[in-house]
């Protein structure tokens, strides 16, 4: 997803969780407090939470921001969630009371609670998972492939009775719980009219167009939306799990953060969710504010677009020009004046909190002298203004001689200062013989449709055109299974920024997802993250810390269920 989900995650903790996973196992509703917990719990009240995420979409089918997919989670029902014991992240059941599975580890059930209700009244059952399992898997490569990941090699889901559902995998998995976690399950009786026949409704279907018929399943319902303003969340009455200590959530996304941290200041705002990093050091000077610090899970990185078709500058496909460009940007000083010195170097594309993460890539040295001699010998030579030359090609996708001059896009709708991380990016290719402009391309949402352009077929190998480099960030998981799969064939015009096209790289994406045996998985991710890096189909930048701040009069805040778990809005308080 993009935009911050915060993790933290110790390998034993992420080891015991997947062996869970694999082995089946009993949930339940979550019962660790998450929070600091260090006064009176008072009901009531209304939770002012600022923020510089914005909620693009209420569709789990269509969406790009992670405040999008916390939103989900707080209406929409799933089979389990995380939570956060004992510095240990734990799946919990959700709808979900209890699981297990069969002997040869290809069929799931879960034992769901009995008597529950959409947010209008009608039951929901096994029925309605089964049945938006299978129109998930149904259009996995296409209108539902946003989705899908968290269904791979699903064969069928049944609904055995109305509150038993067996999920039918075409082989063992060994990540289920895990997957499962970020599907999301939709009331039939309201979706199930978008299904015409080629699933193209499920995705162009926007609830939050006309709210007095949008039917949720989760702790909150939505009372207000304001895309680029506040929205309302009110505690539903009939979620089955913990409830809500407050009256409302409000969410209030701010265009400048300087206003956002002022009105926290003054007392007009509870809770950031995620603290600009040049404000960090002036909240924890407040004796009225308590700031929270953890290991993030954003990473940063110089998006080059892969697509082997695109027609233009295909010298930019070259992993030894990446590479080359790559060791001339100074990420230290990208640490220090960007993020306050609140970030860390990071090589792979899941990141640091991920399990198995590839410890041995790189490490990328700013050595611009050594990138300068890759080019010089690969045949950019500079021209008079000092700007290399990429030599004219013949063929299929034949381009005259032309200026290794190129833009970068970036969206609007960043959480750091993109424009003066540009300028550090800027100064490094200069010194590379390269020139760069910066494209401003919108928020996410335009900025994603410029990358993917609006013709993307993968049938017909099209989209992914016009454009060369991108700045942007990724948000990891815990499992390192989505920030595989973003890179794949299968995710062209859904989740993939970069058009990269691997056959081999899909073939292990596959393997990895019905490898059961740990270390195997773990060699096979380690392999498939060390393609990424050789292919530099990113260059990756830094990881972010997760920092919040909430004001003395709230507790209850822990930062680790942001977008993990519907605890990470229904434990606030106010302190008595």
């Amino acid at each position: 997803m993009r935009r911050t989900i915060p993790v933290v995650v110790a390998l034993l903790a992420a080891l015991a969780l997947t062996l869970t996973a694999c082995g089946g196992g009993s949930g339940g509703n979550a019962t660790g407090s998450g929070g600091s917990e260090t006064g009176a719990v008072t009901e009531g009240g209304i939770l002012r939470v600022g923020s510089i995420n914005y909620i693009d979409s209420f569709n789990p089918f269509h969406f790009i921001e992670s405040q999008s997919y916390n939103a989900f989670i707080m209406l929409y029902p799933q089979l389990v969630q995380y939570d956060f014991e004992n510095g240990e992240y734990v799946i919990v059941g959700d709808l979900a009371d209890s699981w297990d599975t069969s002997a040869d580890g290809k069929d799931w059930t879960f034992h769901l609670k009995s008597g529950t209700k959409w947010s209008d009244g009608q039951p929901l059952t096994a029925e309605d998972v089964a049945w938006t399992a299978n129109t998930t898997a149904k259009y996995a490569s296409g209108p539902t492939a946003v989705m899908a990941p968290a269904l791979a090699h699903l064969k069928s889901a049944e609904a055995t009775d109305p509150t038993t559902v067996v999920l039918h995998y075409k082989t063992p998995v060994g990540n289920v719980l895990a997957q499962l976690e970020q599907f999301f399950i939709v009331p039939e009786h309201v979706w199930g009219k978008f299904d015409t026949g080629d699933g193209k409704g499920l995705k162009t279907y926007a609830p939050e167009n006309d709210l007095s018929s949008m039917v949720t399943g989760g702790a909150f319902t939505l009372k207000q939306y304001e895309k680029k303003g506040t929205t309302v969340f009110i505690p539903d009455p009939n979620y089955w799990g913990e409830k809500a200590h407050v009256q409302a959530v409000a969410l209030t996304y701010y265009t400048n953060s300087d206003s956002m941290i002022a009105d926290m200041k003054s007392g007009q705002v509870d809770w950031v969710d995620q603290v600009p990093f040049n404000a960090v050091d002036v909240l924890k000077k407040d004796s009225n504010i308590v700031v929270q610090q953890i290991p993030g899970a954003e990473t940063t990185n110089i998006t080059w677009n892969s697509n082997p078709y695109k027609d233009e500058n295909r010298e930019l496909l070259d992993p030894q020009v990446k590479k080359a460009l790559s060791m001339c940007v100074d990420r230290d000083k990208l640490i220090e004046v960007v993020f306050n010195g609140y970030a860390d170097k990071v090589e792979s594309l899941p990141g640091k909190i991920s399990l198995y993460e590839n410890k041995d890539l790189g490490p990328l040295e700013h050595d611009c002298a050594a990138g300068n001699a890759m080019l010089d010998d690969l045949g950019y030579k500079r021209g008079p203004d000092g700007t290399r030359i990429a030599p004219a090609t013949t063929g299929k996708y034949a381009q005259p001689a032309h200026k290794m001059q190129y833009e970068i896009m970036q969206p609007t709708s960043l959480d750091f200062n993109g424009p003066r991380a540009f300028d550090i990016v800027k100064e490094g290719f200069a010194e590379a013989g390269v020139d760069v402009t910066l494209k401003i391309g919108g928020d996410s949402t335009a900025a994603y449709e410029i990358e993917t352009t609006d013709h993307c077929d993968p049938k017909t190998n099209s989209g992914y055109t016009g454009w060369d480099i991108a700045m942007w960030d990724w948000v990891g998981y815990i499992d390192p299974d989505f920030m595989l799969s973003v890179v794949t064939k299968g995710q062209w015009c859904s989740w993939s920024d970069t058009g990269w096209d691997n056959p081999d790289y899909d073939a292990l994406y596959e393997k990895q997802g019905t490898t059961v045996d740990e270390d195997e998985r773990a060699a096979i991710v380690q392999q498939m993250e060390q393609m990424i890096y050789d292919n530099w189909v990113y260059t990756q930048l830094v990881e972010e810390q997760y920092i919040d701040a909430h004001t003395t009069a709230w507790d209850g805040m822990d930062p680790h269920l942001n977008a993990y778990a519907k605890m990470y809005w229904t434990r606030p308080h106010k302190v008595g």
